[in-house]
């Protein structure tokens, strides 16, 4: 079935032709379970590199864990089509993509691309949010309109921030909040909703001074990789667990049980530095050699030491399964070894 939406000149069909590791699951009823027209901004600055659909796909696929892009259209002001911001058909609508949590099923995930704290809305781009909205409206998908921040369970998001009353030629004043409203605090803690990851939660989106390391730090018997549905975290508790306070003396390394190397560390290296970050990630039960003496804390960093590496970065750096020791990896070791008491 081709629905109107799909006619918009504007409109490009890009499903099934971005990064993505799988599929996401159809829609138990097909389209008729949409009720609401989510809408997002995506938070990245439209002068930034990244500000396309192609980074949101690997950084959703790549580092998120999810089996492709997290919204389902996409509208991109830096490219014009027609006079219009270009509208970008990515996922399917009749499947259940991660965008709200457990308001998949009747989700339909629209992202502005911008970060409408700072950026301002062009009239290319209001004309097609204007002329989607209408379109899927005379399509019968969805009822309501609803930013992400008003979905249940996500009202401390910082999205969406523009003004739909603006966007939307005949909206209804109470569908929308407007810009001026500010996110609420983060929960003290959070119930884990489908498709949330320690990254989806703190990265980008997420409630200001929260990292994912603090995450890390907050909750030692959490595995990011193996989020459950219902599962309890904290999230507002969580911060400054591993992130210092702007005001906080940064602690330097030596003072810590299991201090960390830093630069890039990776096979063939040798020494005292290849001994710290093996004793670090023995510490937490990565061992480089669990059979060998010293559980393998040989200064050599040969391929024990790197498949160490690779399968603690398989847990907490999903983005980056290399086996090489660097900044990204020594960030989420330092964090894991804080919530063990080292």
């Amino acid at each position: 079935m081709t629905y109107k939406f799909q006619q918009l000149p504007q409109l490009v069909d890009k499903r099934g032709k971005l990064p993505s590791k799988g599929s996401y699951n159809k829609r138990a009823n097909g389209v008729k379970s949409i009720t609401t027209r989510v809408w997002h901004h995506s938070l990245t600055k439209l002068s930034a590199g990244g500000s396309n659909i192609v980074s949101f796909a690997n950084f959703h696929v790549g580092t998120n864990g999810w089996p492709e892009i997290a919204y389902h259209l996409v509208i991109d002001p830096n490219t014009i089509i027609n006079g219009k911001a270009a509208i970008y058909y990515c996922v399917d609508i009749s499947k259940r993509s991660y965008h709200v949590g457990n308001s998949n099923t009747i989700g339909l995930g629209i992202c502005v691309i911008g970060d409408y704290r700072t950026d301002k809305l062009s009239q290319e781009t209001i004309a097609s949010i204007t002329d989607l909205r209408n379109a899927l409206i005379k399509d019968s998908i969805g009822k309501y309109d609803k930013s992400h921040n008003e979905m249940p369970g996500y009202s401390w998001k910082a999205c969406c921030v523009y003004d739909y009353n603006k966007a939307f030629k005949d909206i209804l004043e109470t569908i929308v909040p407007a810009a001026s409203q500010k996110p609420a605090s983060p929960p003290d803690l959070y119930t884990i909703q489908e498709g949330d990851t320690f990254w989806s939660i703190a990265e980008k989106d997420g409630p200001a001074g929260i990292t994912v390391n603090d995450l890390i730090a907050a909750n030692p018997g959490v595995d990011p990789t193996k989020l459950k549905v219902g599962q309890t975290i904290k999230l507002g508790k969580a911060q400054y667990t591993y992130t210092q306070k702007p005001d906080e003396p940064k602690k330097p390394q030596l003072t810590y049980r299991y201090p960390l190397p830093s630069g890039v560390l990776k096979k063939g290296a040798r020494g005292n530095l290849v001994s710290q970050l093996q004793a670090a990630l023995a510490a937490v039960h990565f061992y480089p050699n669990k059979n060998a003496k010293n559980n393998g804390v040989d200064g050599i960093y040969g391929n024990d030491t790197a498949d160490a590496v690779r399968r603690f970065q398989s847990v907490y750096v999903p983005g980056q399964v290399d086996g090489v020791y660097g900044p990204n990896t020594k960030s989420k070791l330092q964090a894991v070894l804080k919530s063990k008491g080292y």
